[in-house]
């Protein structure tokens, strides 16, 4: 497990692994997780900064190579390895 963090931002988003950084499938965000209460409603009860990809769909690196241009791009952004 790998830390990103963006410049500005308080959040590391965890990510599978420090290449992810140059994968098209690159989606930091926050997951929410949710309680049920006794009436049947639902409330978030917090959140947690990672790889929404991961997260809702599993993780495929071996369908998304590493691109160097979008290192660049990224690091640009202010993302870096945390």
């Amino acid at each position: 497990m790998t830390n990103f963090k963006k410049k500005g931002d308080k959040y590391r988003y965890n990510f599978s692994d420090k290449d992810c950084i140059g994968r098209d499938c690159f989606a930091p965000g926050l997951f929410n997780h949710y309680n049920k209460s006794i009436s049947g409603s639902n409330s978030c009860t917090h959140q947690t900064p990672e790889c929404l990809r991961r997260t809702y769909h599993g993780c495929d690196k071996e369908d998304n190579p590493i691109k160097e241009e979008l290192i660049k791009e990224r690091k640009k952004e202010g993302w870096k390895n945390n």
